[in-house]
């Protein structure tokens, strides 16, 4: 219900006027074109109903297949809004603070959450009543996983379901950040403050993710003209440890973010091994119907025939892919693999062209971001999150406008 509210908002925002110059030259009509010939693949999915069945009543799988096609379109309109909203003047400036302020809002959530950690005291949960109001929801846990043991420590959520989705959002508000237009004390100062969180809510996907953003972010500024001092490196190496610092004091335990980092390579890990057995039920799935997939959202229905054994014991709830584009293999098949995989690189092809007139700022931010979420999403599949498909319009505003501005000169 929130997500289709904020779909509405956007497109009010769009007639209202505010929003209309974007409309005005839609640029990239080949891109748009590959969209929704991925959308088209995605409902030819539907057929993979058919050919290859769940083990469940049809009309139980088509009532889900039906609510996850609106569910997706819903997730194009933000896109869709993003990219007309990014195409105004100073659109992404205002796209960006908008952000940045939700980011700062999940800040201010989680360190109430901090505070009410290990005491669950009634004015928390009364303020968890309106923010998290169906609690049945929330997944994965409160304190940490470490070396096969549960920590006394907080994983920060904010009013998200995952620490890990909290974290995809933040990467995509962390490099918004630089392009808000605030003054730069106060930019450093925030970027300062959700590097903190980021930090805080433990997910390892999304400090690999992050880290990997950090470099292209660099790279691309680099390629676009901007020329890093030693005094620069010496103020991001100062920042990070200020940043490391409290986070480290908090946990009580100088080496906690060391292990948590290599618990990624364990293959005992429960948390890993979540992963894989479901990206294995998910490749088995696939294999069922691997031209037009067994439909889209029917993974779960699968998941117990195919899973193996052990397997059936690391999904605790509703199980899914935790890779969204084998997700789009599995479920969409040959398919819509290949449309979805044609509408990137005809976006990536876009973004090349546009590297030759791109200003450093914009253009590496928004790319960062990309970067940054899509990483992650190797490591989960929850596509429903709003700030997924925006940061992806965003990113297609700012090519257009940076390419149009070369043909112009």
């Amino acid at each position: 219900k929130r997500q289709v509210l904020m779909t509405a908002a956007l497109l009010l925002l769009i007639l209202s006027g505010r929003a209309r110059p974007g409309l005005r030259q839609v640029p990239g009509r080949p891109s748009w074109l590959l969209l929704g010939v991925w959308f088209a693949a995605v409902l030819l999915s539907g057929v993979g109903l058919i050919l290859a069945p769940g083990p469940v009543d049809p009309g139980a799988a088509w009532l889900r297949f039906g609510k996850q096609v609106v569910q997706l379109l819903i997730m194009l309109g933000f896109t869709v809004g993003a990219f007309v909203w990014g195409r105004r003047a100073d659109g992404l400036r205002d796209a960006a603070g908008w952000i940045v302020a939700g980011a700062l809002l999940q800040a201010g959530y989680g360190v109430m959450q901090a505070a009410a950690y290990g005491a669950d005291p009634g004015w928390f949960r009364a303020i968890e009543s309106v923010f998290t109001s169906n609690p049945s929801i929330l997944s994965g846990s409160r304190d940490l996983y470490v070396g096969n043991a549960m920590l006394a420590v907080p994983r920060l959520r904010g009013t998200m379901c995952e620490p890990l989705y909290l974290g995809n959002f933040l990467l995509l508000a962390l490099p918004l950040a630089a392009v808000t237009g605030w003054a730069r004390r106060w930019r450093r100062l925030v970027q300062g403050v959700l590097l903190m969180l980021l930090v805080a809510t433990w997910s390892r996907g999304a400090w690999l993710a992050g880290l990997a953003a950090l470099g292209v972010w660099g790279w691309v500024a680099v390629r676009c003209g901007w020329r890093p001092t030693g005094r620069i490196w010496l103020a991001v190496a100062l920042g990070l440890g200020l940043v490391l610092v409290p986070v480290v004091w908090l946990a009580g335990d100088p080496g906690l973010l060391a292990r948590r980092m290599l618990q990624s390579f364990s293959v005992a890990d429960w948390s890993n091994l979540t992963r894989i057995y479901s990206m294995q039920a998910a490749w088995r799935a696939f294999l069922l119907s691997p031209v037009v997939g067994v439909g889209w959202g029917q993974f779960a229905w699968h998941y117990p025939a195919l899973a193996d054994p052990m397997g059936l014991q690391s999904q605790f709830t509703w199980p899914v892919v935790n890779n969204f584009p084998l997700q789009i293999l599995c479920e969409t098949g040959l398919l819509g693999f290949a449309a979805g995989g044609a509408f990137l690189w005809r976006v990536g092809a876009r973004w090349r062209d546009a590297m030759a007139s791109a200003t450093a700022g914009p253009l590496a931010a928004v790319t960062a971001a990309a970067v940054g979420i899509g990483l992650q999403l190797l490591t989960f599949s929850q596509y429903n999150l709003p700030h997924i498909w925006v940061a992806l319009g965003l990113l297609m505003a700012v090519v257009a406008g940076q390419k149009e501005d070369h043909g112009a000169s």
